[in-house]
């Protein structure tokens, strides 16, 4: 889901993300594999993620596009800890920059420009659904790119291994004159203890952004080492 959560890997443990995106968006099409996510504990609240995809594009009547996308460096910590059914909030502050080596920023697949990105995540479960919440703001070094962000997700454990997810997560410019509204569904289904099928769908609401996309889809598989 794009609304993250509180939740770390734990200590000396990796959680890793394996997908494939698809996007549909007015004249083209964009693909992303592997889309990579990386995740290591240190300690039982901190998290160290590293994240970038590999992507292909296609603009109707022209030639494919294909790179890297930006690279990602995060580092989350969860400075309440309210237990299982306690609140929660992490810190999750992030640096965005164009992949060493890659030419993704000349052909319009990445940013290009560093960006950083303080977020705070929010959890807290109830007696049926698990409720997570985030918010924070791009700080761009390229003019004019500063934005706000911000997200709901309800979870509903359906039987032991089995989750279903629905958000509702917004981006929008410095002064939210401009907004993108995303809505997904998601589910989660355990294929083992250290294994996880991950399959999500979902559309933009409303777009004054850019264009408006009519399909997002991602599949993966997580592994937890």
């Amino acid at each position: 889901m794009l609304t993250d959560d509180p939740g770390t890997p734990g200590d000396k443990n990796w959680e890793i993300n394996v997908g494939w995106t698809a996007q549909q968006l007015p004249g083209s099409y964009e693909f992303g594999a592997p889309q990579l996510d990386l995740n290591y504990g240190l300690g039982d609240r901190v998290e160290l993620t590293y994240f970038a995809t590999y992507l292909d594009e296609h603009d109707d009547g022209g030639p494919s596009k294909w790179g890297m996308s930006d690279s990602e460096f995060a580092l989350k910590w969860r400075f309440i800890d309210g237990g299982d059914h306690g609140l929660q909030i992490s810190v999750y502050p992030e640096v965005d920059f164009l992949t060493p080596g890659s030419h993704s920023g000349r052909r319009g697949l990445a940013d290009g420009n560093t960006a950083y990105v303080l977020p705070f995540e929010f959890q807290r479960d109830y007696e049926l659904i698990s409720v997570d919440a985030d918010f924070g703001h791009n700080f761009a070094t390229a003019g004019g790119a500063d934005g706000w962000f911000g997200g709901i997700c309800l979870d509903r454990e359906v039987k032991k291994g089995w989750e279903i997810d629905a958000e509702v997560h917004m981006n929008g410019d410095e002064d939210l004159g401009r907004t993108e509204w995303i809505g997904n569904v998601a589910t989660r289904i355990d294929l083992s203890k250290k294994t996880t099928l991950m399959l999500l769908v979902g559309r933009d609401l409303g777009n004054r952004i850019g264009p408006k996309s009519s399909l997002m889809s991602y599949m993966g598989i997580q592994l937890r080492l």
